[in-house]
């Protein structure tokens, strides 16, 4: 245990002096947050808002005619409040329309439309406004962006520190040293997890600037935790499996494989905004996944769903153990 706290040690110091690691740990988050919420803060402009309507199913076929409004019957309040759709309840001619802070600018929209339907009688409509939720943009954004910090520092880091070590021959002097294959791995492991912390830690303070209120528990920092050790093990992977005289192709694959899961993902934006073909890969990819549980965690307050999260241990089981006996300290011909 003490040769494993020696090393994360040595492993934190050395790394965190790097700029090049800095900016990937601290300043990207920080910009990819800011450029997708200064440029799509608005960003229910770019799809239909889902409705709810309860109390009259034909009124939600006519909302489907629109060019803003998706209608959908047969979902309760909580549910809608969770995806953040307008819920309108329908009681004779008085109509109570439940929406986020986000879909409020929306509700004037809608009554307009609504009042075009019923056009044809004579009768007053009366609409009452209750704003359920301070959902935004940016909760949307900033959990997605901690999905991806799991990601990049899983593989990126677990790829970069190995490869590096390599090539400075930094692994050579360790192979002679006392500290053995498993204690080199779980050190990576550890140091990986940490600088996924201190990211996440620096995206949610820029949330909180932006009124995010995440509702942090143990369950978030554990699953935070799992999903990193599940990339990281993918990234021990890829580095065991590549030549070691071909080193650097570890790194490109590894920014081949991140950065198309990265955008291909419900990061940024709905699956629903996508087009159907690739509809169904980007939400059940394994960082759609993962960001998806995120959200009920830290945005929802609730519980996930238990097969997603099943999914994600045993991936994350397999990925480590494949790993570990990929990523040997003494293979230095």
């Amino acid at each position: 245990m003490n040769r494993i706290l020696l090393t994360v040690s040595a492993l934190v110091k050395d790394n965190l002096r790097n700029r090049f690691v800095i900016f990937w740990i601290v300043v990207f988050p920080i910009l990819i947050t800011l450029l997708f919420g200064l440029v799509f803060g608005g960003f229910s402009n770019y799809f239909h808002i889902t409705v709810v309507v309860e109390g009259n199913p034909n009124l939600a076929k006519y909302l489907n005619t629109t060019n803003v409004f998706q209608g959908v019957t047969n979902v309760t309040l909580a549910y809608a409040i969770e995806h953040d759709y307008i819920y309108i309840k329908i009681n004779g001619t008085n109509f109570t329309i439940y929406t986020s802070k986000q879909n409020q600018e929306f509700v004037p929209v809608l009554e307009s439309v609504i009042e075009q339907y019923y056009q044809r009688t004579n009768n007053t409509y009366h609409f009452t406004v209750s704003q359920i939720s301070n959902y935004t943009y940016y909760y949307y954004l900033i959990s997605g962006i901690i999905g991806i910090i799991s990601l990049s520092n899983g593989i990126l880091s677990m790829i970069g520190v190995s490869a590096g070590y390599y090539r400075d021959r930094v692994i050579e002097r360790l192979a002679t040293s006392p500290l053995r294959s498993y204690e080199w791995v779980i050190s990576l492991i550890i140091y990986v997890i940490i600088i996924t912390l201190i990211s996440t830690t620096t995206v949610i303070i820029l949330g909180i600037i932006f009124g995010f209120i995440p509702l942090i528990s143990l369950a978030f920092i554990g699953f935070l935790v799992i999903s990193t050790l599940l990339f990281g093990g993918l990234g021990a992977i890829i580095y065991g499996l590549t030549p070691k005289d071909k080193i650097f192709l570890s790194e490109i694959v590894a920014n081949v494989l991140v950065f198309p899961l990265m955008f291909l993902s419900n990061a940024f934006f709905p699956p629903t905004v996508y087009p159907p073909l690739i509809r169904v890969f980007i939400e059940y990819q394994p960082l759609s996944i993962i960001i998806t549980v995120i959200r009920d965690l830290i945005v929802y307050g609730v519980a996930p769903n238990p097969i997603l999260v099943v999914m994600i241990l045993i991936f994350t089981l397999v990925f480590l153990y494949a790993g570990g006996r990929l990523l040997r300290l003494r293979e230095i011909d």
